[in-house]
């Protein structure tokens, strides 16, 4: 995340071993409506999608990673 403006559906952090993945969204509604077709275009079918719209709650999911 070296971009200066994040939030949207592309800033979003997989955990692998959780099998989750978090997206950062500022103002969820209603982007959030968007991840269902998401999860199911680009991971797994068992994994998970979060929602924060806290940052420093997204930043703590990055240093998972």
């Amino acid at each position: 995340m070296t971009r200066k403006n994040i939030g949207g559906l592309n800033d979003y952090i997989v955990l692998k071993e959780e099998k989750e993945v978090v997206f950062y969204l500022h103002n969820p509604y209603p982007d959030c409506l968007e991840i269902p077709a998401i999860m199911k275009q680009r991971f797994p079918d068992d994994y998970k999608s979060i929602v924060t719209s806290d940052l420093e709650e997204f930043k703590k999911y990055g240093e998972k990673v």
